[in-house]
């Protein structure tokens, strides 16, 4: 059962951007989709060449009813014709996500990333191949430009990161499609991927069309959109080679620039200014990670701020950094040191709308009508949160919480300390210790990064809603 079109896309990304050493067990995970059914089919077939030794992962999201039934049988028989182990779940995500203070779309892509990482330890796996496609890599290039993003962003899903590699990013979904019409093999439709309620079924449903009208109108429209996606895998790979050009000249120049000592550092002002504007950035984020207090962090919005700093023609300024750090220009160096010795609590008030730097991180708030937050909840991304303005109580801070004051976690129905609370939680110590939440007048409204409380719940009655959106730096 040879795939035309997609046997040479693997074997061109196994020998090269998602190569792995022969012998290494691989975990493919599959849906049953045309995409991972193909994935799954043309690794089949190349594992002898690239010694490569298969197992599948499918979890059952419980969301779907029979049709997630049909899906699930649909992996077993193909296993089982192939003769490759399956590593099934069945999960009831929605209760999962509950108890986690996550939702929507991205909630489930933690719980499937989760799922499959336990999957890959038990069969040893060192890699885990997931079936995203040139079609997926627009969307994804869509959503983040239109959500505002640097080269990094702008680069897209890379072929490999970590375990995870991507084989088929360089096939389009009709090239797919294409060859297993070929060789009649059939696959399972997920309903979920043409709601509108998500954003990328939206893109993919009427934003990518809207596109491929405007630019090639009269032409067929899936032939035009798999062109679409070819063009933009090759224009997302030279801003990639771009990024990594930018990534070794900073690595060769920062020696000259950097002065480094124990518990500071410092950029030379004069020099970085030397440098074009992409080159500063890379400098100060590669400076960053490597003799910052946790590596990583920088927004784009920190890395703007020291740049506008580091130009500033008078000393004195300062800039708040993450991890207790700040930036100061001083004597034509900018030089980052701790803020204050220790670690000093977070306390922080919250202006709406607004935003404010913490120790960890960074949150910003705005009002938005009742209706509008209802229309977003399904789809929310875990760094995001929405509270029903009736049920506020006072100003906002973000602070660090006190393990003796109790709430009652969404979901629940009792209240329980926090320290109680996170306990339970598989969260770091760092956070057990010292955790960061969002309260008013009435106390806990979310433990940032955990989950959010009982109170102030979004309804159907609801006419105003505050919209929080934090951003992790730790």
């Amino acid at each position: 059962m040879r795939l035309r079109r997609v046997e040479p896309i693997l074997r061109r990304s196994l020998g090269g951007p998602c190569r792995v050493p022969r012998g290494t067990t691989l975990l493919v995970a599959v849906s049953g989709g045309a995409d991972s059914t193909a994935l799954l089919l043309g690794l089949h077939r190349l594992a002898g060449e690239f010694g490569l030794h298969l197992n599948v992962a499918h979890l059952h999201h419980r969301l779907r009813g029979r049709d997630a039934d049909h899906d699930l049988a649909f992996v077993e028989s193909m296993c089982t014709r192939l003769g490759l182990l399956l590593h099934r779940a069945r999960w009831n995500t929605r209760a999962r996500m509950e108890r986690r203070g996550i939702s929507g779309q991205s909630g489930l892509r933690s719980l499937r990333h989760e799922f499959l990482l336990a999957a890959a330890r038990r069969a040893g796996a060192t890699a885990i191949a997931t079936a995203h496609t040139a079609d997926d890599q627009l969307e994804t290039a869509l959503m983040r430009l239109a959500r505002g993003t640097g080269l990094t962003g702008l680069g897209g899903m890379r072929a490999r990161r970590g375990p995870w590699i991507k084989p088929l990013l360089e096939a389009t979904r009709e090239e797919i499609e294409a060859d297993l019409r070929a060789v009649r093999q059939p696959w399972r439709e997920d309903a979920s991927n043409h709601d509108p309620q998500y954003l990328r079924s939206r893109l993919r449903h009427f934003a990518v069309p809207a596109l491929v009208r405007a630019f090639r109108p009269g032409e067929d429209p899936a032939r035009g959109r798999a062109q679409l996606a070819a063009h933009a895998a090759h224009a997302l790979a030279e801003v990639r080679e771009a990024r990594a050009a930018i990534a070794r000249v900073a690595t060769r120049a920062l020696p000259r620039v950097l002065d480094a000592r124990a518990e500071e550092f410092a950029l030379d002002s004069r020099r970085l200014a030397s440098y074009p504007a992409a080159i500063r950035r890379a400098l100060i984020a590669l400076a960053w990670r490597r003799c910052g207090p946790g590596g990583d962090g920088l927004t784009r919005r920190h890395v703007a701020g020291l740049m506008r700093l580091a130009a500033a023609g008078r000393g004195g300024a300062r800039h708040a950094l993450p991890g207790a750090f700040e930036a100061v220009r001083s004597r034509g160096r900018l030089v980052f040191r701790p803020s204050a010795p220790g670690p000093a609590p977070c306390r922080v008030r919250l202006a709406i709308p607004g935003r404010a730097e913490f120790i960890g991180g960074s949150v910003q708030g705005r009002w938005m009508s009742g209706p509008a937050a209802r229309g977003r909840l399904s789809g929310k991304p875990a760094t995001d949160e929405f509270f029903a303005a009736e049920g506020l109580s006072g100003g906002l801070q973000l602070r660090t919480g006190k393990a003796d004051e109790r709430f009652i976690p969404y979901g629940g129905r009792r209240p329980v300390s926090l320290l109680r609370f996170l306990s339970k939680q598989p969260v770091s110590r760092e956070m057990r210790t010292r955790p960061t939440v969002l309260a008013d007048a009435g106390g806990i409204l979310w433990v940032i990064g955990v989950r959010r409380s009982a109170r102030a719940t979004i309804s159907q009655a609801t006419r105003k809603a505050l919209w929080v959106h934090v951003e992790r730096h730790d």
